[in-house]
């Protein structure tokens, strides 16, 4: 996977994990072990989304970025998708372990939007088209981060009722803006891959 997105998921979940708590005894070893779990498997279904882009744009990546594992022949196709399926049974199993509702739905929803986005399948690979691509990033990065690893600390976890606060508006809200940013130029660097495949 890039190291840059392992990293932006851990400090996004670890900082959305954070706002749950309301009061300085809740962080205790339940608490570390929720937010384990949550950084654990979201960081694995990076590695799912992360790779299965990387599966579906491999031409596109060896005039792009070709110094990616796939795109340069270090990684062939079937152990990348070995990697992909393997992280994201990884992933849902840590969910379903953790036995928090909450949880297995961001993964889930994670997936389908990471599926949807990339795969080159019948009314899919909305990366394809402008708006559908950044309702995607908007989506996961903004939405269900933001949300659904905050319901898990809150309810599952931490076993209280889930309450809008201002600190988890304003993550909200960065994140909105964030996510349009990204959505706008994180391709430009890829254009001329993107026209060549058609994207």
């Amino acid at each position: 996977t890039r190291p840059h997105t392992m990293f932006g998921t851990a400090v996004s979940i670890s900082s959305v994990s954070l706002l749950a708590l309301r009061d300085v005894s809740d962080f205790n070893v339940k608490f570390v072990i929720g937010a384990l779990a949550a950084i654990s498997s979201a960081l694995a279904m990076n590695i799912t989304i992360v790779g299965l882009n990387q599966l579906y744009d491999i031409e596109i990546d060896k005039v792009n970025k070709p110094y990616l594992p796939l795109a340069s022949g270090e990684f062939s196709v079937f152990t990348g998708q070995v990697i992909v399926v393997a992280s994201a049974l990884i992933s849902l199993a840590i969910g379903y372990g953790s036995k928090s509702l909450p949880l297995m739905q961001t993964l889930f929803t994670s997936l389908v939007l990471g599926i949807a986005y990339s795969a080159d399948l019948p009314f899919l690979r909305w990366k394809r088209f402008p708006f559908l691509a950044a309702m995607c990033i908007l989506a996961v990065r903004a939405v269900i981060v933001q949300l659904g690893f905050f319901s898990h600390m809150t309810v599952s976890v931490m076993q209280l009722d889930f309450q809008w606060t201002n600190s988890l508006a304003f993550g909200t809200a960065f994140m909105v803006l964030f996510s349009v940013v990204i959505a706008l130029f994180k391709d430009l660097p890829d254009i001329l891959g993107d026209k060549k495949a058609g994207v």
